[in-house]
């Protein structure tokens, strides 16, 4: 009896556990949960520490950007920085979000104020020293350039988001004027795109101020580090097959791989179980197939499951996978790169996409003399490669194919 109670108090604590950690839809807050990415974020570091450079942090949607983001504004915490970090939206307006930035900043911290000065004392804020109404970036530049005895970090998240060519303007002024004073003030630039210039735009003036750094892939030891993490925090164990079939599954997103763990821990732990087989990661992939279907059409869900058909297909899993690009475009050329020997050209594989783009919701556009292809709701890449997963997880040369890898 005092077994039983034992293994359930295990449970229960596994579960609590699991509450805060392989949490999808949240991104890592906390150092100690923070999985691999040290080789970025120590080039972000250097590139702010060392270079004291302004940084713009690029890469799909889902790769991680905002932990990393979290997780640097936690170091330079403990480094003495006075950190602003915001969400920007389509109306992002440059004084409003500026003026709050400076809000973070006490006066304490202007080359002019001294410590004793009334101003100080008040725990007045160095953005009382901006004008009233709007201003502009050589006016926020020159106030920047009297902060003293501290430095300052602003984070600019989903930058991806921001409409206003306006407001994108004054951000490349800012940061030509922030460097050309040598001000302690530096910013770091995130959003989803495929380059630097997707995201910021070509601003010649600011090239040599900017450093951007592309946000990669999960590699497997990233992953297998990601599952050792969890397995501290819970409890729980993972056969150690599942680590490479993780990477495979979820194509080194973080999402996924979070998403894959967190259902197939607690689908062991529903079974009284603290050790997740590969019988509870096949339950995973299908409720995320399950999650992923109730944000898409039932029409294009019922097509989606026609081209997959309960089969393995190379090429449907070679559209899936080039789809999966940062800006969610794809030619005829990237598909055939994916496939294992195959004799078909990337000319067909155009022509028949444009046979399928109604049924598929698959927008198209020519550059440069060659066909691109998207999908309209990036459900559809995400759901097609689960579904193909799914197929290859109760394949009987599941092993060997592993091995093969």
């Amino acid at each position: 009896m005092d077994g039983a109670g034992s293994e359930r108090r295990e449970i229960s604590r596994a579960r609590f556990a699991l509450a805060s950690y392989f949490t999808p839809t949240q991104p890592v807050t906390d150092r100690s949960s923070f999985a691999g990415r040290l080789g970025v974020l120590s080039r972000l570091i250097s590139a702010i520490e060392g270079q004291r450079s302004h940084v713009v942090l690029y890469g799909e949607r889902g790769i991680g950007k905002t932990s990393l983001l979290h997780v640097l504004a936690d170091v330079a915490r403990d480094s003495s920085y006075i950190v602003s970090y915001t969400t920007c939206g389509a109306n992002a307006d440059f004084s409003e979000l500026f003026r709050s930035a400076l809000a973070d900043v006490p006066l304490l911290f202007h080359r002019g104020v001294a410590p004793n000065a009334d101003e100080a004392e008040r725990g007045s804020k160095l953005a009382d020293r901006l004008p009233a109404g709007a201003f502009g970036a050589s006016e926020l530049a020159a106030l920047c350039s009297e902060i003293v005895g501290t430095r300052v970090l602003i984070v600019l998240d989903e930058y991806d988001r921001v409409t206003s060519q306006e407001f994108r303007q004054q951000v490349a002024e800012l940061i030509k004027n922030l460097s050309d004073r040598a001000a302690r003030v530096h910013l770091v630039i995130a959003g989803v795109a495929s380059n630097l210039q997707e995201l910021i735009g070509y601003v010649p003036s600011i090239r040599r101020n900017v450093i951007g750094l592309p946000m990669p892939r999960l590699e497997e030891s990233e992953i297998q580090e990601m599952v050792a993490l969890g397995e501290g925090a819970s409890g729980v164990r993972f056969d150690p097959n599942l680590t490479r079939v993780l990477h495979l599954l979820s194509l080194g997103s973080p999402y996924l791989a979070r998403l894959l763990c967190h259902h197939a821990a607690q689908e062991a732990l529903d079974h009284g179980r603290l050790t997740v087989d590969m019988g509870h990661l096949r339950s995973a992939v299908d409720l995320a197939i399950a999650e992923v279907e109730g944000r898409m059409a039932p029409r294009t869900v019922a097509e989606l499951r026609k081209l997959v058909d309960g089969r393995y297909d190379p090429l449907v899993a070679a559209l899936a996978e080039a789809s999966r690009s940062t800006d969610g475009w794809f030619g005829g050329r990237s598909v055939v790169e994916l496939l294992p020997d195959s004799t078909i050209t990337a000319q067909q594989i155009e022509r028949e996409l444009a046979e399928l783009g109604g049924k598929l919701q698959l927008e198209t556009e020519v550059v440069e003399d060659e066909r691109r292809f998207r999908f309209t709701d990036d459900n559809l890449p995400v759901y097609l490669w689960l579904m193909l997963g799914r197929v290859r997880l109760d394949s009987p040369t599941l092993e060997a194919d592993l091995a093969a890898r």
